[in-house]
């Protein structure tokens, strides 16, 4: 009978083994794309995303979602070495930086959270349409680390980051074509994961 218990122990023992490690084997990068068409030229948009302090007329991460959020900006006024960082108990810590800017045609950025250990890269493409209008392109792509946590919440992350670039691409056109703003979500923007 022990044999048989030793045995029963043993499969437990490789089946945790493997199911851990099949857990670490699960992929701990996203990659999320949205677009939208904006009745403006290349050169209206791009002079609201150029500028992070503009970003407060149409960013889905916006400080009066959250309480006791401000964000400090820093760097160039505008363009490349651009910053804005926050902390605060709601969202944790977090920096976005412009790391290139290409007028009117793309800017691409840098966003970390959780003093670095999570990390995004994204990029916004301008491209002209025949009929005068602009398609944008957000992309967004980062790395959640070597968190088991982190492996399993990857399916989350990423649809809830596809729902933050469409409310922000959608602010962003009513912003443009001098439209109201869409009505707020029933829950704000996702939050960057609060540090521990």
């Amino acid at each position: 009978m022990t044999r048989y218990l030793r045995l029963v122990w043993l499969a437990l023992g490789l089946i945790s083994f493997a199911f851990l490690g099949g857990l670490f084997l699960l992929p701990s990068r996203w990659s999320v794309e949205r677009r939208i068409d904006i009745a403006a030229t290349p050169s209206r948009v791009f002079a609201e995303i150029d500028d992070l302090r503009a970003w407060r007329r149409w960013s889905p991460w916006q400080e009066s979602a959250y309480p006791g959020l401000t964000f400090r900006y820093g760097g160039a006024p505008r363009g490349a070495g651009a910053e804005v960082s926050w902390d605060s108990e709601a969202t944790g810590d977090g920096k976005l930086r412009i790391e290139r800017s290409d007028p009117p045609r793309e800017l691409a950025f840098t966003m970390s959270f959780q003093r670095g250990r999570i990390r995004a890269e994204d990029v916004l493409i301008l491209a002209p349409l025949p009929a005068g209008g602009t398609r944008v392109t957000w992309s967004d792509r980062g790395t959640l680390g070597r968190t088991l946590l982190g492996r399993l919440s990857l399916p989350v992350i990423e649809k809830s980051m596809g729902r933050d670039l469409e409310r922000g691409l959608a602010q962003l056109a009513a912003v443009v074509e001098g439209r109201p703003l869409p009505p707020p979500p029933a829950t704000p923007a996702t939050p960057p994961t609060r540090s521990r």
